[in-house]
């Protein structure tokens, strides 16, 4: 056993996949979910494997309903899985300062899961955490609650094993499951440690510049494939105007001010050609649950709303600094016109 404590917040796809690897590490594990999730949690929990084609459990985990009950010094690990637009409304503020009141006693680090511009500084302030206890990272597998309206199906082959269970994930050749900023170090690795310790996949450090540029330029990608309507790379690709908005505008949220000489050397590397051959290799790798459907359920559906967000903030922080973002705004404008 890790002899880890883990406090994961929310109990969606993120948070029992996620604690379904670090179960399997050993962790000590609970959940803080809104009372309506608590019956569904009563009993173990179901994860088809894609690239297995088997089911896994996830079990022997506590869960609470009400930060009050919380202290810090029960947990090492705090994981925030709510997406980034829920960590900015009123009950996800709310959720945040409870956190932050019931984690000013003992030393857990709180493991940003959502990403965002400016959401770091949204967490830090109300929960009143220093950067020493803030660590950022997010889940690479892909996953999703099975049921829902929308959700990717596999073959008819494992429809009934799929159909079985809570969650479905995928698990990429290289294994990689989990990424963390390397910064704060001594929870970052241990971190890593501990959810490698699975033997399932493992957990890799970026820096917490790269970290930050490579979520935030992958909203361009996100909102111009909801423009396309969800299509396969081929197709994607074929639309030659969008391709072209869509990497440029990458291009220009990797220049931001905020992301420093970091996001300029990208932004220089970084060709049409490139980003094409990055996303065909994320699309060959998913293939098993296909790469357009998670998207497309994922992306379009699920945080559809966070990946706009961040698009109209980089807009708006690139105007501000008086950087051009034609581009960034020419996605901006379409979506508003087509959805709006």
């Amino acid at each position: 056993m890790s002899g880890h404590r883990v406090l994961i917040v929310g109990a969606g796809a993120l948070g029992l996949t996620t604690g379904y690897f670090l179960r399997r590490s050993g962790a000590e594990l609970s959940f803080l979910v809104r009372p309506h999730r608590v019956e569904a949690l009563t009993r173990p929990q179901t994860l088809y494997s894609y690239d297995e084609q088997t089911l896994k459990t996830l079990d022997g985990y506590e869960v609470f309903t009400d930060a009050a009950e919380l202290r810090g010094d029960q947990f090492d690990f705090v994981l925030l899985t709510l997406d980034g637009a829920t960590c900015r409304s009123a009950q996800g503020t709310e959720t945040l300062r409870a956190l932050g009141a019931a984690l000013a006693v003992g030393k857990a680090t709180l493991l940003i899961c959502a990403v965002g511009t400016g959401l770091y500084q949204h967490v830090q302030k109300t929960t009143g955490l220093p950067a020493s206890r803030l660590l950022e990272g997010t889940m690479k597998i892909f996953a999703y609650q099975v049921g829902q309206e929308g959700a990717p199906q596999p073959g008819a082959d494992q429809a009934q094993l799929h159909d079985s269970a809570d969650i479905a994930y995928i698990n990429f050749p290289d294994r990689v499951g989990f990424f963390v900023t390397s910064k704060p170090a001594a929870p970052a690795k241990a971190f890593i440690e501990l959810f490698s310790g699975s033997g399932e996949a493992t957990c890799k450090s970026l820096p917490t510049g790269i970290y930050r540029i490579s979520t935030n330029t992958f909203a361009p990608f996100t909102v111009s494939c909801e423009l396309a309507g969800w299509p396969d790379m081929d197709t994607l690709v074929a639309d030659r105007e969008l391709w072209r908005l869509c990497c440029q505008a990458q291009r220009e949220i990797m220049r931001l001010k905020q992301h420093g000489l970091q996001g300029k050397l990208m932004a220089l590397f970084m060709s049409d050609k490139r980003m094409e051959k990055l996303m065909r290799d994320s699309e060959r790798d998913a293939a098993p649950m296909g790469f357009a459907a998670f998207n497309r359920f994922h992306h379009g559906g699920k945080v559809l709303e966070q990946n706009v967000q961040i698009l109209e903030n980089c807009l708006s922080l690139g105007v501000e600094g008086g950087q051009k973002m034609d581009a960034t705004r020419a996605l901006v404008e379409r979506w508003r016109r087509q959805h709006l």
